[in-house]
């Protein structure tokens, strides 16, 4: 999301870069800021647990609170999208409800990969995924975009600012959808054989904004005032917690891209309390994307509005709900690690202007408030000086690639494509461990056939790499997979992740164990070392 998310993010999304998004799984916030839309300001407020709504037929049933959260999260990314408007708000409602009933469905079927994010249960219809039930072979984005919801409303919607630009085309690609009757439009950018079914729904997405929005009042969500707070308070208990990555431009430990982390991250055993920094008002309490569970608040300090945002909790770790007034201090929420994590942590965020305010660096922020003495990004943080440089490009092997040659590591051999890669990547890497042949009877393993190697970067075999070996063990994977031609690279598994030159259009896929290994392991995952297997022939 790797079309990447993070390149293709709106300017107006949370928890980004500047004020753009930054992750790869992501949420937008769903109470983002109003703004005037031709349909008039839609000002989103606190999401009920229920609503009964009626089809034009005369079908009645009840909408859930992740069903209804789901609707928010539509009407928040149509809302910051200056063409589209209530009207265009309505359309996308009724198209979620049709293909859906504003459920994130897998399909199992088809991707049984898609099941591993978080959803509303499994759609059976041809190969379509999520709330608008898009198909990855229909160019709409990879299993991994389309079973963000958050993604999914952006392609929806479209645009030159759309993830998919100019095809396929979204709501603001479809010329004259204003003048089109709703169900049409909606129609229009789902090409399906039965427009008449939008309509159907028209009734329903009038009930949702009604009950989920105001029109241009004062509303309770983004456009209300929040809280006054007179303190602020660190957002773990003392004694919990360890800085481990600071705000600023780093190497993201995951993806491996350098980009701006906007946030400052706070390793604390899983299950630590997370407080309210402030007094405020609960803008986003969900389970979604990249950033897994996510908490923002806003508050009134000095004067000014500023939002706060607390990631990564698992779902049952959420303990408010979006228009929850809350204290300074309060326990909100549990420390976790979902979303895109390597470890249990807290990722804090401060936004002053609110929720589409540009990141600060969060510790000075609490510095300034006196609720910490922490380094912050311009008095030494490594993210404020990290010079890593990209090694050059490797050359190709000499004469016969598959001669088999004495192995460093051990006392068995090895290839010559593999020593070639061995001495490449060590000059490139010196801080990295080595383990090429082993005898493995009985596998289908390429180590004893010599054309394969284990990868460490400070850790050992069986313990997880810590944060900066993390990024390390990223920075090797993807000069490999970026030089994989030169040198002769088949496939590299990692994290739970396996990429083969083979297959690079479709990027990394979840590692299955390949029949040898227990995928769930920290080694049969390889969680804790990166494999590297090397072709046969010229």
């Amino acid at each position: 999301m790797f079309r990447k998310l993070a390149v293709a993010a709106l300017a107006l999304m949370f928890f980004a870069p500047a004020v753009a998004l930054l992750g790869i799984g992501v949420l937008m916030n769903p109470a983002a800021a109003h703004c005037a839309t031709p349909g008039g300001t839609v000002n989103l407020g606190p999401v009920p647990d229920s609503l009964t709504v009626t089809t034009a037929n005369g079908e009645t049933f009840t909408l859930n609170r992740q069903q209804l959260t789901h609707a928010a999260t539509i009407i928040a990314i149509g809302n910051g999208q200056g063409d589209v408007g209530r009207p265009g708000i309505k359309v996308a409602l009724m198209a979620a409800l049709t293909e859906s009933t504003l459920r994130m469905l897998t399909n199992a079927g088809a991707y049984p990969g898609s099941a591993n994010y978080p959803n509303d249960g499994n759609g059976s219809d041809h190969d379509r995924l999520g709330l608008f039930q898009m198909r990855p072979q229909s160019g709409w984005g990879t299993v991994a975009e389309l079973m963000d919801p958050t993604y999914q409303a952006r392609a929806f919607f479209g645009g030159p600012t759309g993830p998919n630009y100019p095809s396929p085309r979204g709501l603001l690609d479809i010329p004259g959808w204003q003048q089109m009757d709703p169900g049409e439009a909606a129609q229009a950018v789902e090409v399906s054989a039965y427009p008449d079914r939008y309509r159907h729904y028209e009734p329903v997405a009038e009930s949702i904004l009604t009950a989920l929005t105001s029109g241009g009042g004062p509303g309770l969500g983004a456009g209300a005032p929040a809280l006054a707070s007179s303190r602020v308070v660190f957002p773990l208990p003392e004694g919990t917690w360890v800085l481990t990555s600071p705000f600023g431009m780093r190497t993201h430990p995951i993806t491996g891209e350098q980009k701006l982390h906007t946030g400052t991250d706070f390793a604390a055993p899983d299950g630590t309390p997370i407080l309210a920094a402030a007094d405020g008002l609960v803008i986003v309490a969900e389970f979604s994307g990249g950033y897994g569970g996510l908490i923002v608040i806003e508050h009134t300090i000095d004067g000014q509005t500023v939002a706060t945002a607390y990631a990564h909790m698992w779902q049952h770790g959420i303990h408010v709900h979006a228009g929850d007034r809350v204290s300074a201090g309060q326990h909100i929420g549990d420390v976790g690690s979902s979303g895109m994590s390597t470890g249990a942590h807290l990722h804090f965020e401060v936004r002053p202007g609110g929720t589409n305010g540009e990141a600060i660096d969060a510790a000075a922020w609490l510095n300034q408030h006196g609720a910490a003495n922490l380094p912050t990004a311009t008095s030494g943080s490594p993210a404020a000086c990290n010079t890593a440089s990209t090694p050059g490009a490797p050359d190709g092997v000499d004469g016969d690639p598959d001669r088999l040659v004495d192995d460093p590591t051990s006392n068995g051999k090895i290839t010559a494509r593999m020593l070639h890669l061995y001495q490449q990547t060590l000059a490139a890497f010196p801080d990295t461990g080595w383990g090429c042949y082993s005898p493995r009877p009985g596998t289908k393993s390429e180590h004893p056939l010599g054309r394969a190697c284990d990868i460490t970067f400070g850790n050992k075999i069986g313990q997880r790499p810590n944060t900066a070996q993390l990024e390390a063990g990223w920075r090797v994977t993807n000069w490999m997979k970026d030089n994989a031609d030169v040198l002769g690279v088949q496939y590299l598994i990692w994290q739970g992740q396996i990429w083969s030159l083979a297959s690079d259009a479709d990027g990394w896929r979840p590692y299955n164990g390949g029949g040898m290994h227990d995928p769930a392991s920290i080694t049969g995952g390889h969680f804790d070392h990166l494999h590297v297997t090397v072709k046969v022939g010229a």
